[in-house]
C-alpha cells in the first residue's frame, strides 16, 4: 500500500514538474520571438525602395528569421500535448496579438505585392472592371477610362511600384472585393489592409480551436499557428492575402465534416475565389456524396454556377498573354526544387524524341498539373473515407501542390499552416526554418551571384524536406511531441 502511495506521489510530482517546464518554455519562448520580431521591426526601415540592394541587411534579417523558426519549433516539439491551462492560453493568444500589433506598423521587407492589391482595390472601387487594364496601360493614358487616369495621379507612388505593370491583374474577385473594401475604409492605407488581415486571421484561430475540439485534439496545437514566425513576416509584414483564404477553407472542411456539403462546397468556392489552390480540395468534399446522386447533383451545380459566376468578368475581359492568370500559368518560376528536375527529365525525353527542348518549361507544367491530379486521385480513392480524415487529406493536398510547383514562395507555405496546426507533420514543419533562405536570392543577385541561390541555396531549403518526408512516410511516423 505504501508503495504504491508512493508510486503515485512521485506520478505527480513529475506531472508538476513537467507542466512547470512546459510554462516556462512557453514563456521563454514567447519573449524570444517578442525579441525576435521587436528587431524585424526595427531594421525594417533599412529595407526601404530607396536604399541601395547592396547595403540592405539581407543576412541579419535571414538570420533572425531562422532563430525565431529554432525557437518556435523547439516550443511546438518540446510542448505537452494536451490542453491549455487557461493562463497559457491567455499568454499564448496576448503573445501572438502583440506580435502581429509589431508587423502591423513595419514597412513590407524585400516584397511589394501590395502595390498591385492597392491600386486593384481604388480600381475595383471606383466601379472599373480591374481586369481591363494594366497599370502600364493605365499610365500610357491610351484608350483608359478618364477616372483610372485620375486614380494613377491619386495613388501617387503605388502605380509606379507595381510589378508586372504589363500584365493584367491575377486576383480573383472575392479578392477584389477585399482590396475595394480596405479602399472604402481608407484609401492606398497598407496599415487598413493589414488590420483586414488580422481580423481573418482571428476568425482563422477561431475556427482553428472549433476544429480542434470536433476532433478531440489538444489545444496545444493552437501554437503551431498562432505563433508561427513566416506566418507573421509573410501575412503581417509583407501584407500578402492568403490569410483571406483560410477561414474559408477551415469553414468548408468543418461543414463538410459534419456533411453539411452545400454549405462546404459554397465556402471552398469563396475561398477559391480569392486564391485557385482550394479548387484542389473539391473532391476531397464531394467525395463521401459519390455515392447519393441527389447531393451530389446538387453540389455539382452549385459548384459550376458559382464558379462560372465568380470568373465572368474575367473571361470577358479576355485571355490573352496580357492576363495576369494566364502569364502565370504559362511562365511564373521561382524558388522551385521538383520543378526543375521536372524541366531536366522533359529537356532528355525532347531530346531523345527529336523535339525542340525549349518546350521543356511547357511540358514539366503539363507534368505538374498531371502529378497533382494523380496524386488527388491517390488521396481522396486510395483508401477508405472518413470524416475525421478531411483535415489529413488536405494537408497532404496543398502540401503535395506546394513541393512541385513552379512557384515555391514562402507566402505560398502559409497555406499549410492552418491545417498543420490541426494534423502535424515535423517534416512540413520544418519548411519555417528553411524558407527563409529564400530571401538570400536579394543579397547574391545585386552581388551578381544569383547561381548560388540557384545552384545550391534551393535545394538546402527543401532536400532537408524531403529526406524527412520520406522517413515519416517509412516509418508512419507523424510530429511526435511530449505529453504528460
Amino acid at each position: 500500500m505504501n508503495k504504491s502511495a508512493d508510486e503515485n506521489s512521485n506520478n505527480e510530482s513529475s506531472l508538476a514538474t513537467n507542466r512547470s517546464s512546459s510554462e516556462l518554455l512557453i514563456i521563454i519562448s514567447g519573449i524570444l520571438l517578442l525579441i525576435c520580431f521587436s528587431f524585424v521591426a526595427y531594421i525594417s526601415p533599412e529595407f526601404a525602395a530607396n536604399i541601395p540592394e547592396l547595403e540592405k541587411p539581407v543576412l541579419l534579417l535571414v538570420g533572425v528569421l531562422i532563430f525565431s523558426a529554432v525557437v518556435y519549433l523547439f516550443t511546438v516539439y518540446k510542448t505537452p500535448k494536451a490542453n491549455f491551462r487557461k493562463n497559457q492560453l491567455l499568454w499564448v493568444i496576448a503573445i501572438g496579438i502583440i506580435l502581429r500589433v509589431l508587423m502591423l506598423f513595419t514597412a513590407p521587407i524585400l516584397e511589394d505585392d501590395y502595390f498591385r492589391y492597392l491600386w486593384d482595390g481604388a480600381v475595383t472601387g471606383n466601379g472599373v472592371n480591374p481586369y481591363t487594364y494594366s497599370p502600364e496601360q493605365v499610365l500610357s493614358g491610351e484608350d483608359v477610362p478618364v477616372e483610372l487616369m485620375e486614380l494613377a495621379e491619386e495613388s501617387r507612388d503605388i502605380i509606379h511600384n507595381i510589378n508586372h505593370p504589363s500584365v493584367r491583374t491575377i486576383y480573383p474577385p472575392i479578392a477584389q472585393a477585399f482590396f475595394a473594401l480596405s479602399y472604402w475604409v481608407d484609401s492606398w492605407s497598407l496599415i487598413t489592409w493589414k488590420i483586414i488581415l488580422i481580423v481573418m486571421d482571428l476568425a482563422t484561430l477561431s475556427l482553428i480551436f472549433n476544429a480542434l475540439g470536433i476532433l478531440k485534439l489538444p489545444s496545444s496545437f493552437i501554437l503551431i499557428y498562432w505563433w508561427n514566425p513566416l506566418l507573421l513576416k509573410e501575412i503581417f509584414n509583407s501584407g500578402h492575402l492568403d490569410v483571406l483564404v483560410f477561414p474559408f477553407v477551415l469553414s468548408s472542411l468543418i461543414l463538410a465534416s459534419q456533411n453539411k456539403y452545400l454549405r462546404s462546397t459554397f465556402s471552398l468556392i469563396i475561398g477559391l475565389g480569392i486564391k485557385l489552390w482550394p479548387a484542389f480540395l473539391l473532391p476531397v468534399i464531394i467525395r463521401p456524396i459519390l455515392s447519393k446522386p441527389k447531393q451530389l447533383f446538387s453540389v455539382l451545380v452549385l459548384g459550376a454556377v458559382s464558379i462560372g459566376i465568380l470568373f465572368l468578368p474575367i473571361y470577358l475581359s479576355g485571355l490573352d498573354g496580357s492576363s495576369g492568370l494566364i502569364a502565370y500559368g504559362q511562365s511564373w518560376q521561382n524558388n522551385d526544387s521538383i520543378f526543375r528536375i521536372l524541366i531536366y527529365i522533359s529537356e532528355l525525353g525532347l531530346d531523345l524524341l527529336g523535339y525542340e527542348t525549349f518546350h521543356k518549361y511547357s511540358v514539366a507544367r503539363y507534368l505538374v498539373i498531371a502529378l497533382i491530379a494523380l496524386w488527388i486521385l491517390f488521396i481522396t480513392f486510395g483508401k477508405s473515407f472518413k470524416s475525421q480524415d478531411l483535415f489529413s487529406k488536405s494537408l497532404y493536398i496543398v502540401a503535395f501542390a506546394f513541393l512541385v510547383s513552379p512557384t515555391q514562395f514562402p507566402w505560398y507555405y502559409t497555406w499549410l499552416i492552418p491545417l498543420l496546426a490541426i494534423k502535424p507533420r515535423f517534416s512540413l514543419l520544418l519548411l519555417t526554418a528553411l524558407l527563409p533562405l529564400y530571401y538570400l536570392r536579394y543579397y547574391f543577385e545585386p552581388r551578381d551571384q544569383l547561381e548560388i541561390f540557384t545552384n545550391l541555396i534551393i535545394w538546402i531549403e527543401f532536400v532537408p524536406v524531403w529526406v524527412l518526408l520520406l522517413l515519416e512516410w517509412k516509418k508512419g511516423y507523424n510530429l511526435k511531441i511530449n505529453s504528460y
